[in-house]
């Protein structure tokens, strides 16, 4: 019954956080609409809910000083407070704040949620358990972008996509009060040096390098697919939910295929070779102009990069066993700066050369990232 009540709650904490981050992009035409702003400009809004990612750190050396149990409430409830403030806007500003609040939760959230089921969950078989998270993040990614338009188009205002996100996080919340604590690690202490400890190590360092230059790709051919959808194909709202959702097709695939095979087939090697798949996948959408051959392509793409990327976080959850909540949450933290860096640049690269060079750059960050992974082998270094 214990692993039962851990795992309902952090698939459903994994579920509404990645629901409420996959929202966003197919939002955009209404967004703009709502809050009279530049089309382009609506993944700014990611601006404050990925920069408080940089104060994650400081949690994660928290949850592991007083324990990610008491971590996680704090996070999920600044989750919740966050959806209350977004959904009832009315103007721009007042939707960021509110992002602000759940980029809290997200981050922490996303950090803690494994590190806390691997503290009674041993390596051997973390590869099923991260598996399960993946899941709730595949079902999130397969549903929410219609979800989202439907729920926008019925109510016209963005409480209709967020109450009921409000309403889960709420019963999660309830839940955690139900849950064990983990261990505390009381001579872990809030300073930076133990920050710049984990970056001297190189493993970690390249490790992390490794999340900034894959991450890129998606946070900008997702961020502007809707918009481009949109204005190029003349696609309605609606319809850009379902292209969101059948490209997730291939998030599922993937997670399915990483949970089965990560175990048996090898952490590392799994995420290498289906990375790789992510970076083939991408060429025909610089050279075509096929709505279809693009969403073929991404649907592959989709498959390489969750699927490489359950298997990547699951390598990366035993590099700092010993601090394992702090490395995590610098793992998410990496998550946190390349959002706010290619949001802040993505819209510059899309107005320039529009959706063909925001491939082009991925592709090229998805080329040195496999190039580092390549030429490092994780597994025999904390072997």
């Amino acid at each position: 019954m214990k692993y039962f009540l851990m795992f309902l709650t952090t698939f459903l904490i994994q579920l509404i956080i990645t629901t409420e981050m996959n929202i966003i992009a197919p939002m955009a035409p209404f967004l703009s609409q709502y809050f009279n702003i530049k089309d382009s400009s609506v993944i700014m809004f990611n601006i404050g809910f990925s920069l408080v990612g940089l104060l994650i750190p400081v949690l994660g050396i928290l949850a592991d000083r007083y324990g990610k149990r008491k971590s996680l409430i704090v996070a999920l409830i600044s989750y919740v407070l966050g959806t209350l403030v977004s959904g009832f806007a009315k103007k721009a500003l007042l939707f960021a704040l509110g992002r602000v609040f759940i980029g809290i939760g997200y981050f922490s959230l996303s950090g803690t949620n494994l590190s806390y089921l691997s503290e009674f969950i041993p390596y051997e078989s973390r590869g099923r358990a991260s598996g399960i998270l993946r899941i709730a993040f595949g079902l999130a990614i397969l549903f929410s972008p219609l979800y989202a338009t439907n729920m926008i188009s019925k109510y016209k205002t963005p409480m209709g996509a967020y109450l009921p996100l409000t309403t889960i996080g709420i019963i999660s919340l309830l839940l955690l009060f139900k849950l064990p604590e983990t261990k505390k690690s009381k001579d872990i202490k809030l300073n930076l040096g133990q920050l710049i400890e984990i970056f001297k190590d190189p493993v970690s360092f390249k490790s992390l390098l490794i999340v900034f230059l894959i991450l890129s790709a998606p946070t900008m051919f997702y961020g502007f697919l809707g918009i481009y959808m949109s204005n190029y194909f003349k696609l309605s709202q609606v319809e850009v939910g379902y292209i969101y959702s059948l490209i997730a097709i291939g998030t599922i695939l993937g997670i399915i295929f990483a949970t089965i095979f990560t175990d048996r087939i090898g952490k590392e090697r799994l995420s290498k070779v289906l990375l790789t798949l992510l970076l083939l996948a991408l060429i025909p959408i610089v050279f075509s102009k096929s709505m279809w051959i693009m969403v073929g392509a991404l649907i592959i793409a989709a498959i390489g990069l969750d699927g490489g990327w359950t298997a990547y976080q699951t390598l990366c959850s035993e590099i700092n066993p010993q601090k394992r909540g702090t490395f995590m949450s610098l793992f998410y933290t990496i998550n946190a700066i390349t959002i706010t860096v290619f949001s802040i640049l993505g819209p510059i690269f899309y107005n320039i050369g529009g959706y063909r060079l925001i491939t082009i750059i991925s592709l090229i960050n998805i080329s040195i990232g496999l190039k580092i992974f390549y030429s490092m082998s994780i597994e025999e270094e904390i072997s």
